[in-house]
C-alpha cells in the first residue's frame, strides 16, 4: 500500500470514528429512519452533477444502495439509538470484517497470504476481547441492530468489486438517491411527529445531522469506495478496525468532559488490551505486501 493511501487510510477512519459521535447526538432528537433520511437527502442534493446513468452496471448500483445504503445505515442508526454506549455499536460492526472476508473468498476468489491472515486474526482477536466488556451484554438491541448493518455493508461490498470505471462520488450520488427514497418511505410508515421535530430540533442536532452527512460520505465514505477499487475486499476491511479505536476514543473525552448528553464511556484493561491487539493487527495488515501478493488490479 502506497504511502499517500496509508495516509487516506488513516483520514477514512477518523471520519467514521468522528461520525459515530455526530450520528448518537442526532438521534437522541430525531429517530433514527429520518435522521438517516435526512442525511441522504443531502448528500443527495448534494452530488446531483454526479447521477449518471452506467449502461450495464445499474443493477450491481442498486444492490449496493440498498444494501450499503439504506439497511447498513438504517440498522446503524436504530443501533446508535438503542445502545447506551457508542463501543457496543463501534465494536460489534466490525464482525463484517470476517464476514466480508469469508464472501471475498467464496465469490471473488481472492487469496489471502500468511501475512494478511496473521493481521486479520490478531486484529479480530483485539474486537473479540473488547467484546468480553460487560457493556455490551447491557446493549443487545444495538447489538442485535449491528450485526444486521456489518452483514448488509459485508454483502455489497462484493457488489462493488463487480463494477466497472465508476467513480467514488458517482457511486455515491445513486447510494444516496434511492437511499433518500427508501428510508423516506420507511420512516414516513413507523416514525410519527416529522413536522413537529424538524421544527424543534436544535442547532446541535442539525450540525450533527450536516456534520454526518458532509464528513461521513464525502470524506469516509468517498475514501473507502476510493481504496475498495484499488485493494481486495480482505486487506481494505481490516483497515476499518482503527474506527472503533477512534470512535471509543471521542466517546471517552465527551463523557469525561460532559461535553454531550447522553455518553456515558468508561475504560479499563479489556479496552486498553482489545485497542492495542487491534491497533498492531491492523499495522501488519498495512505492510506492503511482496508483489506476487498485490492484486492484478493494481
Amino acid at each position: 500500500m502506497s504511502t499517500k493511501d496509508v495516509i487516506l487510510v488513516m483520514i477514512m477512519n477518523l471520519a467514521f470514528g468522528a461520525t459515530f459521535i455526530s450520528a448518537k447526538v442526532g438521534v437522541t432528537e430525531f429517530p433514527a429512519f429520518m435522521f438517516t433520511t435526512i442525511r441522504f437527502l443531502i448528500v443527495a442534493i448534494v452530488l446531483i452533477p454526479f447521477l449518471k446513468i452506467h449502461k450495464g452496471q445499474m443493477m450491481n448500483i442498486f444492490i449496493i444502495s440498498t444494501l450499503g445504503g439504506g439497511l447498513h445505515f438504517g440498522f446503524f442508526y436504530l443501533a446508535l439509538d438503542s445502545s447506551k454506549y457508542v463501543s457496543s455499536v463501534a465494536i460489534v460492526l466490525q464482525l463484517g470484517i470476517p464476514i466480508s472476508t469469508i464472501l471475498s473468498v467464496i465469490f471473488l476468489k481472492e487469496i489471502i497470504r500468511w501475512r494478511r491472515v496473521l493481521g486479520i486474526l490478531l486484529s479480530f482477536a483485539g474486537v473479540i476481547t473488547l467484546m468480553f466488556e460487560p457493556t455490551i451484554f447491557s446493549d443487545l438491541d444495538g447489538v442485535y441492530f449491528s450485526l444486521l448493518a456489518a452483514t448488509a455493508m459485508s454483502i455489497s461490498m462484493i457488489f462493488m468489486k463487480k463494477l466497472k470505471n465508476i467513480k467514488a462520488f458517482d457511486l455515491q450520488a445513486w447510494l444516496a438517491f434511492a437511499s433518500t427514497i427508501m428510508l423516506g418511505i420507511i420512516s414516513l410508515t413507523f416514525e410519527t411527529d416529522h413536522y413537529n421535530i424538524i421544527i424543534n430540533a436544535s442547532y446541535i442536532a442539525w450540525g450533527a445531522v450536516i456534520f454526518t452527512s458532509l464528513i461521513a460520505t464525502g470524506v469516509g465514505h468517498a475514501t473507502f469506495y476510493y481504496l475498495i477499487t484499488r485493494y481486495d475486499v480482505s486487506k481494505i476491511t481490516p483497515l476499518t478496525l482503527l474506527v472503533p479505536i477512534f470512535a471509543i476514543i471521542n466517546s471517552l473525552i465527551i463523557s469525561h468532559f460532559e461535553i454531550f448528553d447522553g455518553f456515558s464511556e468508561s475504560i479499563n484493561i479489556k479496552i486498553i488490551l482489545g485497542a492495542s491487539m487491534t491497533l498492531i493487527g491492523v499495522g501488519i495488515v498495512m505492510v506492503r505486501e511482496k508483489s506476487a501478493d498485490i492484486s492484478p488490479r493494481l
